[in-house]
């Protein structure tokens, strides 16, 4: 019987450094028939956030079954704890560091092991390296049909860590909402779903202001290609939430936005 389960790695290791490589073979001198999917690496170092924004944006496109590595590890080493978690249609490999929050409240949880089967590591586990020594093989052992439950004790939910992001606040008259991405091209996205916008056309102009400071406008559009080059627009971006943007430039620098920021339109 082959194995073809699908592992996704994210992580936010540089691909010239060797790391992502060796978590491959890892991998697949467990499991050789595993097909590995690089979802993304090189993120901003350390940001557990937009580790979070990128697999909500993606999770869904994948078959059911398919496990995700992710590998944004701050505390490494510490004594926070390797998960194991398992959604209504996934698997999620990392650490409880808040990374699977969004994808744990999209999916639906529906248990979390702690990794700490040490039969299933790669020994002597690291304290630098837990993507190799830990989340890969235990990947590639769940890829091979092994159950969570062989990979530790269940953690308690209230356990498990989650990034704090403030709910969008929808009113008739403003839409306040928080930065919880920003891509490689300076598009900032927020929190705040895109049908909070439907009944207004394309065209309309809407004050925007950060965190209480200074005003600025941007236009609705459907498409980055409908605004002047350098023009300030909000549209509904592909992962179906509102961001800023500037047409081929970048609204993060124009306007100093970073993950965590909130930002007010006001639809009057």
């Amino acid at each position: 019987m082959t194995h073809k389960k699908i592992i996704a790695l994210i992580t936010d290791f540089d691909p010239s450094d060797g790391y992502i490589g060796t978590m491959k073979v890892v991998i697949l001198s467990i499991n050789p028939n595993a097909i590995i999917i690089d979802l993304a690496h090189n993120i901003s170092r350390f940001n557990i956030r937009k580790g979070a924004f990128i697999l909500l944006s993606a999770y869904k496109y994948f078959p059911p079954g398919t496990i995700f590595v992710c590998v944004i590890d701050p505390g490494v080493g510490t004594k926070r704890e390797g998960i194991l978690l398992r959604t209504k249609n996934y698997f999620f490999i990392g650490p409880n560091n808040g990374v699977f929050s969004y994808v744990a409240d999209a999916d639906g949880i529906t248990e979390v092991v702690k990794l700490e089967n040490e039969e299933f590591f790669i020994k002597p586990v690291s304290k630098t390296f837990h993507g190799r020594d830990v989340f890969a093989p235990v990947a590639a052992y769940l890829s091979l049909g092994f159950p969570p439950s062989k990979f530790g004790e269940k953690l308690d939910l209230h356990n498990f860590n989650k990034i704090k992001v403030s709910k969008p606040i929808l009113r008739d008259n403003y839409l306040e909402g928080e930065i919880i991405y920003v891509d490689g091209f300076g598009n900032c996205i927020t929190n705040i779903p895109g049908e909070a916008l439907s009944r207004y056309k394309r065209g309309n102009v809407f004050w925007v202001s950060i965190s209480g400071g200074e005003k600025f406008a941007v236009r609705l559009v459907d498409a980055y290609g409908e605004a002047n080059r350098d023009e300030s627009v909000m549209l509904i971006g592909s992962h179906g939430f509102l961001e800023l943007s500037v047409n081929q430039g970048s609204a993060s620098k124009r306007f100093g936005l970073i993950e965590g920021d909130r930002i007010r339109i006001e639809l009057d």
